[in-house]
């Protein structure tokens, strides 16, 4: 038998009710945990606080984020994440942006398309501006002008945050970054995701990553294939870990239905099969997310157990 930490991301907000979801209802409340302990609540810290990790690094979100799309980066390099966002006629942030391609900019500066809203910076060379670098990050974003968002402490960043910024969209910078070391996962283990930063992960704890190419990290991931590759996976490794990111994405996206519709749909294709196969189960998320405001929220999140790991 084995352990399947289920990690559905952005699940609770304001407004959730977990006797709507009677799997979720029908399973043990264990606890609520504190996943940010003061910190930014993101998928990253969050995550790795759910996992064991005692202390997680300041400067590791761009990083691991290369780590997961395979990209790479040398040890003086400054690696941060970029989400593109939708400006109103005030120049104001809306919403998530589709990555535009061909961009080009004057700054020492490689750029990569990671899908959807998401990309990845790479600054040669530029690692020792880590410390004095102030950005901002996507969740707090909405509403906010665009201007008000340049990050500060590296003018290379700064000509690419003005470069990339016009009437309609924006870049936002953040989770500068540089290479860094974590301890691994105390037991071998199996991942299941479709997110980068999760693929990142599983990287930096040593743990082995499937390659599954239906996981789309959005409303529209695979779900039977993710619940296949968990049961497979569990069979092979005392420890699983299966993330679902589609109700964090349709939240950012300010879309309520389409984030209860998604939860349902987790319910039925993934939690029910997994509670039935026998295996020790775990339901947490790593944060809310509020579809109200687009923002991720910093409470304390249920952890909820099958009754194998009660007994």
């Amino acid at each position: 038998m084995s352990h399947i930490f289920c990690v559905i991301d952005g699940m609770t907000d304001p407004k959730f009710d977990i006797s709507e979801y009677p799997v979720l209802a029908g399973m043990k409340l264990a606890s609520y945990m504190d996943t940010c302990q003061g910190h930014e609540p993101e998928s990253l810290g969050c995550i790795l606080r759910l996992l064991g990790t005692r202390q997680v690094p300041d400067h590791l979100r761009g990083y691991a984020e290369a780590l997961g799309a395979g990209i790479p980066v040398g040890e003086q390099d400054l690696v941060l994440r970029g989400s593109w966002f939708a400006l109103d006629e005030a120049g104001c942030c809306t919403v998530p942006l589709s990555v535009p391609q061909g961009i080009r900019t004057s700054a020492d500066c490689r750029y990569y398309p990671l899908g959807e809203y998401k990309s990845l910076l790479v600054f040669p060379g530029l690692s020792s501006q880590i410390h004095r670098i102030v950005t901002h990050p996507p969740y707090e974003c909405v509403g906010l002008r665009a201007k008000s968002l340049c990050p500060q402490g590296s003018e290379a960043l700064k000509t690419v945050f003005l470069e990339w910024t016009d009437a309609h969209r924006c870049l936002v910078p953040w989770g500068q970054s540089v290479c860094t070391k974590l301890a691994p996962f105390p037991k071998p283990a199996a991942v299941i995701c479709g997110t980068t930063v999760v693929k990142g992960i599983a990287r930096l704890l040593g743990m082995h990553l499937i390659d599954l190419p239906e996981a789309s990290g959005d409303t529209d991931t695979a779900l039977p294939a993710k619940l296949r590759a968990s049961l497979c996976q569990a069979e092979q490794y005392p420890f699983v870990l299966l993330h679902i990111n589609g109700a964090d994405e349709a939240a950012h996206r300010r879309d309520a239905q389409e984030k209860k519709a998604f939860l349902h749909r987790v319910e039925d294709e993934v939690l029910g099969p997994l509670l039935r196969s026998g295996h020790e189960i775990t339901v947490v998320s790593d944060h809310g997310t509020d579809p109200e405001s687009g923002k991720h929220l910093a409470a304390a999140q249920p952890v909820l157990v099958s009754h194998q790991i009660m007994e």
